[in-house]
């Protein structure tokens, strides 16, 4: 695993670094593409990731533990921050499998993104992989990349000036309340999600609904049998 200092090191030499006759060829992405390649930085790292697995899941576990251990208390407060910190953990390693940065083979990237994903965190990885790789065609890209689709935020003046009513009023406003929205956004990924699920025909519909139909039993589960409705 290379520290940040490495990191920022090979990049300097990237950056630094005069193109060969043969790099020159194509665009500047291309050249940058192909420097990146020679420098190794898109290189798998398998005993990054298991140790990283490996911590994630102890400490995930050591959450859910603490969370039963404390019980009905106003002290889960603290619980709930450290298991949202965990929770984001899995969501990144769920991440890299959909960019086959864990495994080499198509068929194992898509089995750790359903349990890192659907199972671990409640999201569908068949659609937020295929979401992604939309975002990465076409990055920043209106009308292209789903990322920027206007919604609860505009991402340009254009959507910002063809909306109407009570959208128009958020959207002037957006700046301020862009936090607390924040707070919002596992939820619409999860209700995206369950749409994917019930619109999209897939081969592996039947292994993603059940997973993550498995998550949600299993979280309120555990939730409404250690805290109380209030």
């Amino acid at each position: 695993m290379r520290t940040p200092e490495a990191a920022t090191a090979v990049t300097r030499q990237i950056q630094l670094a005069p193109a060969s006759p043969a790099a020159r060829r194509g665009s500047e992405y291309a050249e940058l593409s192909r420097r990146v390649k020679q420098a190794g930085l898109l290189e798998r790292r398998p005993g990054y990731y298991a140790w990283k697995i490996a911590a994630t899941a102890v400490l995930l576990a050591a959450g859910w533990a603490a969370f039963v251990l404390v019980g009905d208390s106003w002290w889960q407060l603290g619980v709930a921050a450290f298991l949202a910190v965990m929770f984001t953990q899995v969501g990144f390693l769920a991440h890299d499998a959909g960019h086959r940065q864990v495994f080499g083979s198509q068929r194992a990237s898509y089995g750790a993104g359903l349990l890192l994903g659907n199972l671990g965190i409640g999201l569908s990885c068949g659609w937020w992989v295929a979401k992604h790789n939309r975002h990465h065609a076409h990055p920043n890209t209106e009308d292209a990349d789903p990322d920027i689709a206007a919604g609860a935020l505009a991402f340009t003046a254009a959507q910002a000036h063809a909306s109407r009513g009570a959208a128009r009023l958020l959207y002037r406003y957006q700046a301020y309340l862009f936090f607390p929205m924040l707070l919002g956004e596992a939820i619409g990924l999860h209700v995206a999600s369950i749409r994917a699920l019930r619109s999209q025909a897939s081969r592996h519909r039947s292994w993603e609904a059940a997973l993550l139909a498995a998550h949600v039993a299993g979280y309120l589960t555990v939730v409404f049998l250690v805290l109380s409705p209030v």
